[in-house]
Parts: C-alpha cells; structure tokens; sequence
C-alpha cells in the first residue's frame, strides 16, 4: 500500500518520505492532514479516503467512502468537509473543476465546465449567485476579506470579479497566457497571483501594486499544474504534468520580459519578411520568417538571431532565442540560475503543502500520492511529523 519511510538526510532536493498506492483511478487531489500523520485524498475512481499512517510505516484508508452518483470530483480539494462538494454538483451542469471554502462568509464558491462561477450558502444551502464565461472555468482563488475571486479558463484568461450576495461585477480580465490555464495561487499579504498554465509558463501577477506589472517564469518542460508560494522564504514552488518541481527564488529583483514588437521588416537587417510582398519585390528578395529576442522584444530574423541563452533575471531559465546584440551584453554571472529543479517522477496534478512541517504531498493521474520532505528545498527549520516511529 506504501513505500517504505526514509529518515529525513541533509539534502537540497526533495526527499521521498512515503508513497501512497492503492487507487483505481486518477487522484485529483491530496491534502495534508494538519498535526497529523495523514492525507485525505479525492480520486476518480469517485471515492473520498482518508490515509492515516500505522505503526508499520504505511498508510491505510482509515476512512472510505465511495460516493454513489456519477459526477468527477473537484481538482483541488480545499476543505475536509466532504458534503460541499454535493453542494458544488448541484450548483453545476458539467464536471466542478475547483471549488474554496470560505468560512468567513460561510460560502462555498466553485467552478466548472460549464463555464460558469456560483457561489452558495452553506447555511441555507441556496445559490447566492452565478457567473458565465466564454470558455471552460478550470482553477479558481478567492480573498475572503475583500470577497474577490480569480478564475483561470480555457481560453487562457484570467477574470477578476468582486462577488456579493446576489450579483458580482467583473473588474478586470487578466491576458499573458498561451494555453489554458492550470493553476491559480493568490498571496493576501503581497496581493501576488500566481498563474500556471498548458504554455509550460508561470505568470506573477502585482494585483496590489496597481502597476500591472507581471513576471514570466520558464522553467517546466510541460503544463504547469499546480502552485504554491512561501511567503516567509519569498519562494514559489511549481508543479507540471511531468513531474517537474521547480521552486523559484522571488526575493531577488527580477525584469519584466518586454512585449513583442510588431514588423514587416527585421529591425536589426531590414530584410523583408514573408508577408511584406512590396518589399520583396523592390529589393528582388525572397522574405525571411519572422522571429523575437526574449531580451528586447524586437522583432528580427533567424539571421541575426543565431545566439541562444538563458536569462534568469527576465524568468528565462532555459535557452531562449536572442538578437546578437542582446547575447553580446550578457555576462555570465546574469546567467546564474535563480530556480533549483527537481524531478518528482510522476504525473502531478495537484500539490498541497505544510511549510511549518516541511511537508509536501503530490498526486496525479497515474494513481499515486507521494509525500515529500522539503525542508532542505525551501529552507523551512527541521520538521516534525512523518518521522520514522
């Protein structure tokens, strides 16, 4: 049912503590049971488990319950309280797709695929209100103190509303993304949201600073699926589909990545592009493809932009085309990564952590939970907890 426990050594990597088997579907989501030794966990295989660990070292379901009807679960489980999810069913014409507990309203706010936001009462039960989009709604993050939520959709945009009881107004749409977005994580206290998405990008967005200033990371090789940011260490953890971890240092001073210029022609030769059939032919010229420098936005041929490099400072932790002239200004010490990688070797869906604990648990579609040591990662003082008995 579980591997075998590991003590917790020095390591600057995550360290596999317990893997959790057992599933007969994909797990959609895991979370750690606060002060204990235990994960609840939520799969396709429609059951609701909840996994304490024995004197042996292993888990077992302590409690399992197979919920009857024939919906999917939500993604992202936020709260222990397992009849809310009914709550969100009712609330939905197709798959609920995530869904937060909100205690200091006592609303349960969820998101579906049928493209819509509602938000009920868990006192009365009633649908306090509900909200339509033009694509699939797949993550969600609500402030409690300032009733907002953030909705990440298919189309790979992100809307900010204000809800009330009744009605809701949309503040803003948020665009940066060239996939759908995956994941959602919203920091209160610096008023960061943070955005994962099918572009394989993490976007920080200054919701606080009212300055729309926004951070492109690059640095997963797939889908990025799930979040999570440690405000006491001023890191971000990240999560693809591949089993990709990369936990990214935001203390450091960082540099928006420029917007793409627009061209007919190279802005550093003059040579025509594809499109430009008037330049083409009064200079007797074939046209070239049109490509950009990561650096300086311009908008260049593949000529005269033979160079690739990393970038951290701009998010670019992998090698990213540059114009000539950009790469020539670049030292080696601006290529010093600011990311470390890890590799979780299994799908990852979704993630929950305990950074009092040091604890991260991962889960995804090939059935298995993984519960991590990640102290030494994120620089979190010795763990208790999930210690070898």
């Amino acid at each position: 049912m579980a591997a075998e426990i590991h003590s917790r050594p020095q390591s600057s990597r995550p360290v596999l503590l317990n893997k959790i088997e057992g599933h007969s579907d994909g797990v959609n989501a895991a979370v750690l049971i606060p002060k204990e030794d235990g994960v609840i966990t939520v799969s396709e295989d429609r059951t609701i488990r909840v996994w304490l660990k024995r004197d042996s070292g292993q888990y077992w379901p302590s409690i399992y319950h197979t919920v009857s009807c024939e919906y999917h679960f939500t993604q992202k489980m936020k709260i222990a309280n397992f009849y809310v999810s009914d709550i969100a069913r009712l609330a939905h014409q197709n798959r609920v797709s995530d869904l937060i507990f909100s205690l200091e309203s006592q609303w349960v706010i969820s998101t579906g695929h049928d493209k819509s936001i509602c938000w009920m009462s868990t006192q009365s039960g009633s649908m306090l209100g509900r909200h339509s989009f033009g694509s699939w709604a797949s993550c969600l993050q609500y402030d409690s103190d300032t009733q907002h939520a953030f909705v990440g959709d298919h189309s790979g945009q992100i809307t900010l509303l204000k809800l009330d009881e009744q009605t809701c107004s949309v503040i803003t749409t948020l665009k940066g993304h060239e996939g759908s977005v995956g994941a959602l994580y919203w920091d209160p206290v610096q008023r960061w949201l943070f955005s994962g998405a099918s572009d394989n990008s993490v976007i920080m967005w200054d919701i606080g600073g009212r300055q729309g200033r926004t951070l492109l990371l690059q640095g997963h090789h797939e889908k990025v699926q799930a979040l999570w940011y440690l405000p006491l260490t001023h890191q971000l953890v990240s999560c693809s589909a591949d089993g990709g971890i990369t936990v990214w240092n935001m203390e450091t001073t960082r540099e928006e990545a420029p917007q793409w210029l627009d061209s007919d022609s190279c802005q550093k030769c003059g040579q025509p592009f594809f499109w430009n059939i008037k330049q083409m032919w009064d200079s007797k010229t074939l046209g070239l493809r049109q490509h950009h420098c990561r650096k300086c936005g311009k908008a260049i041929c593949g000529k005269c932009s033979s160079k690739r490099s990393t970038y951290p400072i701009m998010g670019f932790e992998f090698q990213v085309r540059m114009c000539d002239d950009c790469y020539d200004t670049i030292k080696e010490e601006d290529r010093t990564p600011l990311a470390t990688f890890h590799e979780g070797k299994h799908n990852i869906a979704h993630m929950d952590m305990d950074p009092s604990r040091g604890l991260m648990v991962t889960c995804g579609s090939d059935r298995v939970v993984k519960i991590w040591d990640i102290a030494q990662v994120v620089g979190s003082s010795v763990a208790a907890g999930f210690s070898p008995r």
